[in-house]
């Protein structure tokens, strides 16, 4: 049954949106979506760290200090997060909760689910080579690097 013939369901992407359905994602909604991405990694990495930190002040109180890794340790952890939460948040819904929030998917170029090998694949490209995202204005497809390696898209899907 189609929607036509369901008159009581409403549709909840607004009616100027609804042409631009599954439509390649531009470079402003992509960039805004990696922002809110970096942000939400950022606050669960401090959250990480906060209870670490508790738990070594739970087991030496007296002689507790905060953990200070070297630089290289902390981003290889910040690396490592971030490519978790791409890989997991693609391969189980194509969205992260940045994609999520701009009406963003990934998929398929036949237009499904990235499966678990790519979507950890691009996630390590797209944390190791984020620039691959400039190819996007200049792309006919809005496509970037990683889209063209792993054989992707990012549209946009609001339901």
């Amino acid at each position: 049954m189609t929607r036509a013939e369901k008159p009581h369901l409403v549709s909840l992407v607004p009616a100027v949106a609804r042409p631009f359905q599954g439509a390649p994602a531009g470079i402003a909604s992509r960039v805004a979506a990696a922002i809110v991405d970096m942000i939400l990694v950022v606050v669960i990495l401090l959250a990480g760290y906060a209870c670490v930190a508790a738990l070594m002040f739970l087991s030496h109180p007296r002689s507790f200090s905060f953990p200070s890794p070297p630089a290289s340790v902390s981003g290889s952890i910040a690396s490592f997060g971030a490519m978790l939460y791409l890989s997991v948040s693609w391969a189980a819904t194509g969205r992260t909760f940045g994609d999520r929030l701009l009406g963003l998917r990934v998929i398929t170029r036949a237009g499904g689910r990235v499966h678990t090998i790519r979507a950890v694949l691009r996630a390590m490209t797209y944390v190791l080579v984020p620039v691959g995202l400039i190819w996007v204005p200049i792309s006919r497809h809005n496509r970037s690097i990683q889209d063209i390696v792993f054989r992707t898209s990012v549209v946009y899907d609001w339901e």
